[in-house]
């Protein structure tokens, strides 16, 4: 105990002169005694006289003149007022200052007592470590690491720091720092001040992982000509949270001198362009904000979906001859945000206005500075929902929404993912921990397909064999390779940065290759409404890839980048994929062996939650020739090397595949089962939809399939054949009304 009490003697002396030495270093800067001292006799506000006049005029001049004085005259009656107040202050406390002292020594016992009284920082820290370490893990195994996540929040969070110190002292803004700026009432009416305390206040202190591109961007703005900045980057991936860290940094006086204390704002294009709906008046009261702005000498002019107002268009305005004109001087500066796809389709081809701006690009975060990130940002939500999040949920999160959410950037992604679990917690659940598997559930509501192997998964897989062929006939071997595959593919979901499974099906038409990728959706996604179909025979020149992976010069996304985008999980069938240009099939090589390809504007669209499935009817002669000759079909060995040898197929294409599947030609036993199946679901049709029995003959239906089926086109011919002989005369019977409903047709 006597050595706590002569450290806390020695520590409360220490802290008191700290304290009082502090203050007295922080009063000129509170009251800005050398940025005043600077603008001593600049006019106020910066207002002066800006009319322009032909010719001189004695009157003007003076008229000029006077108001030049009358404004630097307030401006030096301010400011030095000011100073004097500030050294009135400063005076003042010197004065003080030894009674200050003499009554912090005369009370020095009180203040030992009381310090003895209260705990630590090293006790409090203890307690807080064990409270937080031991709510914060479901694994005993993370306790180390879940002490590492508290050291990192105690030092940005928790610890306790003095008011009286210089840090804390510091972010309190300084009087009158924008008395040397001109008004600017009209763009205050238009914007948000991000550098304003109380926006400040709003908004996470630190942003991590992004110090390059803010650095870029100030040093884009310290130009000295054309100190304008253009950010790109795909929605979520936090361009604006750079932009209000850089705002932070200009509000703590943080940036370099050119532009420390300068006003970030944020201006409101559309609630600005709704005041007028006349485009010349738009343009007119635009330019008179830009000039106001100017005037100021301290504002850094931020505009959304800057690609707006560059170019005409469909919800476009264009005001790039007044952005052009003040973009060129030196009193203002102006930040725009866009996408990718919208700088190459409007910005990039308006070269005066691309000239005037520094590109910057935003690109995604890795997974790793997202998961700091989270752990950063995790006692926010705990905070806004009253729970408690632990260790394994965060690293689910970051995990998950990595392989799962291909559509959105990482932060954004794990930051919406996150908010859902919570949400999920509280009011589906209504606990208060939020458990890692929580995750899995959400995520598997929000993908449509599964993210862990559960029972009922487990069970899909285990009779994969009997689901599938409950559906295809004849296709045994087929099946159970295909079922094998996807098997092993599942197994390793999660790790593996190749699609969920791929797949060539090879054979002749109708023998159910198609059906498969039918049921594999069925089976695996709920619906067949989850299979993309897309005919490769309708993209056999090079002109027809950008109309699948989109193209700038024509602005088109591209049908097969738009389609993957909005169902990134299911199925997808490229049929008759060996009609496709052989410059498409290079594209298709990086899809099946990377899990992404690039789109036409350098975009990644991911793949890894798809079955991809090609078909291709290649090598059916090769098939039925030797079904003729031996009397059957051919390996898939035989029929894959049979395709190399003729340059169908390169090895390095069919070997990106998981599996090269052969289907066989049907003989006519399979087609009268195919047969009995395709009159069984007419037969149903009928009876919910006219509530008529439609009756089919074993002798009937094996005629019809022996007249009518052609085993080279397979059950498409079939159902050809039985839609022309049976649903033809059944459509006729009863729309004569010669059966009436609770009858009976019998064929």
């Amino acid at each position: 105990m006597k050595n706590r009490v002569e450290y806390t003697e020695g520590e409360i002396t220490k802290n008191f002169f700290s304290a009082i030495t502090n203050i007295f270093l922080f009063l000129p800067y509170f009251f800005s005694v050398a940025q005043l001292a600077k603008t001593l006799f600049s006019p106020w506000k910066n207002l002066k006289t800006t009319t322009k006049r032909k010719g001189f005029s004695f009157n003007a001049w003076l008229n000029d003149l006077s108001f030049d004085l009358i404004s630097r005259g307030m401006g030096f009656a301010m400011r030095s007022a000011l100073i004097v107040f500030f050294f009135l202050a400063q005076s003042f406390y010197i004065v003080l200052l030894p009674f200050v002292i003499l009554i912090f020594f005369a009370s020095f016992p009180i203040h030992l007592l009381l310090q003895n009284m209260r705990k630590t920082e090293a006790e409090r820290k203890a307690i807080l470590k064990q409270s937080f370490v031991k709510s914060h893990f479901v694994d005993n195994r993370n306790a180390d690491v879940v002490g590492q996540w508290f050291e990192y929040l105690y030092q940005t969070r928790f610890k306790t720091t003095p008011w009286w110190t210089m840090k804390k002292l510091l972010q309190i803004p300084p009087l009158a720092r924008d008395w040397t700026v001109g008004y600017t009432p009209t763009l205050d009416d238009y914007a948000v001040d991000l550098t304003e305390s109380s926006f400040q206040k709003r908004i996470r202190g630190h942003v991590i992982g992004r110090d390059m591109e803010t650095e870029m961007i100030e040093r884009a703005l310290s130009q000295s000509e054309e100190a304008n900045v253009i950010v790109v980057g795909i929605a979520g991936v936090g361009k604006h949270t750079i932009l209000n860290g850089l705002a932070r940094k200009m509000y703590e006086g943080k940036t370099n001198s050119l532009l420390a204390y300068k006003r970030l704002m944020h201006l409101n294009m559309e609630r600005m362009l709704n005041e007028h709906t006349d485009i010349k008046k738009r343009e007119q009261f635009f330019e008179e904000i830009l000039h106001e702005a100017s005037l100021s000498k301290s504002v850094i002019l931020l505009i959304d979906n800057f690609d707006r107002y560059i170019a005409s268009g469909p919800n476009r305005v264009d005001l790039s001859l007044p952005i052009e004109k003040y973009a060129r001087t030196n009193k203002i500066q102006i930040i725009g945000i866009c996408t990718p796809f919208e700088y190459e389709s409007h910005i990039f081809a308006n070269e005066q206005i691309r000239n005037l701006f520094t590109k910057i690009d935003v690109e995604e975060i890795s997974k790793e500075t997202a998961y700091r990130i989270i752990l950063d940002i995790a006692l926010d939500y705990e905070h806004r929902y009253s729970v408690t999040i632990p260790f394994e949920t965060l690293r689910a999160v970051i995990e998950k929404s990595a392989y799962y959410i291909t559509t959105i950037p990482f932060p954004e992604k794990a930051f919406q993912l996150l908010d859902s679990v919570c949400a999920y917690t509280v009011q589906t659940v209504k606990k208060n921990v939020v458990l890692p598997e929580y995750v899995d559930t959400v995520l598997s509501a929000k993908t449509h397909t599964p993210t862990t192997i559960d029972g009922a998964l487990k069970e899909k897989l285990l009779n994969l064999e009997t689901s599938l062929q409950e559906r295809i006939l004849g296709q045994n071997d087929a099946i159970v390779n295909v079922s094998s595959a996807l098997r092993r593919s599942f197994l390793l979901r999660g790790k593996r940065k190749k699609p969920l499974a791929t797949f060539l099906f090879l054979g002749p038409t109708g023998v159910g290759k198609t059906e498969t990728a039918k049921a594999i959706a069925r089976v695996f996604f709920g619906t067949e409404k989850e299979m993309m179909r897309f005919d490769m025979s309708l993209f056999q020149t090079k002109n027809d890839i950008t109309k699948l992976i989109g193209s700038p010069e024509t602005l088109n996304p591209g049908l097969l980048t738009n389609t993957i985008r909005e169902n990134p999980y299911g199925v997808l069938l490229l049929d008759e994929i060996e009609k496709a240009h052989k410059d498409l099939l290079n594209i298709f090589l990086t899809m099946l062996d990377e899990g992404y390809f690039t789109d036409g504007y350098g975009q990644k669209i991911d793949c890894k939650n798809l079955v991809i499935i090609g078909t291709s009817n290649a090598g059916a002669d090769y098939i039925f020739k030797n079904l003729t000759a031996s009397g059957k079909s051919p390996s898939t060995n035989e029929l894959i090397n049979y395709l190399v040898e003729k340059g169908q197929f390169s090895p390095e294409f069919l070997n990106r595949f998981d599996g090269v599947i052969a289907y066989n030609p049907l003989n006519e036993d399979l087609a009268l089962q195919i047969a009995r199946r395709m009159v069984g679901s007419l037969q149903k049709n009928i009876k919910d939809m006219y509530e008529v029995d439609v009756v089919v003959s074993d002798d009937a239906l094996a005629q019809i399939v022996e007249q009518g089926y052609n085993v080279q086109y397979g059950a498409r011919n079939l159902e050809r054949v039985l839609r022309q002989q049976l649903e033809d005369l059944v459509a006729k019977k009863i729309l004569s009304e010669e059966v009436k409903k609770g009858g009976q047709i019998v064929l």
